[in-house]
Parts: C-alpha cells; sequence; structure tokens
C-alpha cells in the first residue's frame, strides 16, 4: 500500500478513534444519575487532547507518512462523521417531536375547516388574513370602542 494511502487511513483512523471514545464515554455515562455526562465528555476531550499532543510531540513521524494525504484523510473523515451526525440528528429530533408536530397539523387542518372549538364564540376569531379586526367592529373597520387615551402616552 502506498505512503499517500496509508497516511489518509491514518488521519481517518484517529477521528474514529475520537468519535469512538466520545460515543463509549457518552453511553457509559447515559444511565448515571445526576449531571455526570458533562464533566465525562469534558475529560474525556482533555484526555484526547493530551494524549494526541504527547504522541505528535514524542513519537517519530514514519518515512511512509505524507502530512498532506493525513490532512486529507483528518478532514475527508472529519465531514463524513458531520454529516452522519446530522442526519442522526435530524432523524431522532423528527422521531422525538412526531406527536407535536403532528398535533399542531390536526390543529392546522381544524382551524382551516372551521371547527374552532367550543371556548372561541364565532364572532372574536380573528380573520384568517391576519389583520386582527374581530366581527363585532364598527363601520369601516374602526373599533366598536376605541379606549386609548393619547394623553397618557409618553412619547408622542
Amino acid at each position: 500500500m502506498s505512503g499517500a494511502a496509508l497516511s489518509a487511513l491514518a488521519g481517518a483512523g484517529l477521528i474514529a478513534a475520537s468519535h469512538l471514545v466520545t460515543l463509549l464515554v457518552a453511553r457509559a455515562t447515559a444511565g448515571a444519575s445526576g449531571p455526570v455526562a458533562a464533566p465525562a465528555l469534558a475529560l474525556s476531550y482533555v484526555v484526547k487532547v493530551f494524549v494526541l499532543g504527547w504522541v505528535l510531540l514524542t513519537v517519530p513521524a514514519p518515512p511512509w507518512l505524507s502530512p498532506g494525504w493525513l490532512a486529507g484523510g483528518l478532514l475527508g473523515a472529519l465531514a463524513v462523521s458531520l454529516v452522519l451526525a446530522g442526519r442522526t440528528s435530524a432523524r431522532r429530533t423528527r422521531a422525538a417531536l412526531g406527536p407535536v408536530l403532528r398535533a399542531r397539523q390536526e390543529d392546522r387542518q381544524r382551524d382551516l375547516h372551521g371547527d374552532r372549538g367550543p371556548d372561541v364564540p364565532e364572532d372574536r376569531w380573528p380573520a384568517p388574513h391576519g389583520d386582527g379586526h374581530d366581527k363585532s367592529a364598527g363601520a369601516a373597520g374602526a373599533p366598536a370602542h376605541d379606549d386609548r387615551r393619547p394623553e397618557r402616552h409618553e412619547h408622542g
């Protein structure tokens, strides 16, 4: 295998190992009582940084290592992991919010079909175009009773 391919695989392996450690720590602390997960994840991050720094400063680079291909493998694996994490997060969010979104959809359908419920009188329901006027308004769209007092306003 060429040095470029080994370097790219080494970069991808570093990202995979880092994510694996994070997943193992998250899984181990998921069922713990109290706020344990966040400090454990922060500690695992600090340990990963120190271990990687120690390796980079003390272990000599093998002759086949190509820095450009290593960086390419790192960035490629990071991009793939971020896309997969985003898709997983979106799927789980949709699953968790599914009942709420379905209830909102049903409410909108009821509103569109005129079923406004027993608590809201028909003459007080806002107009569908959202102008805020109700059916009890006076002539020409003016409110039936205007209780605004301009003399009490501080500005104007």
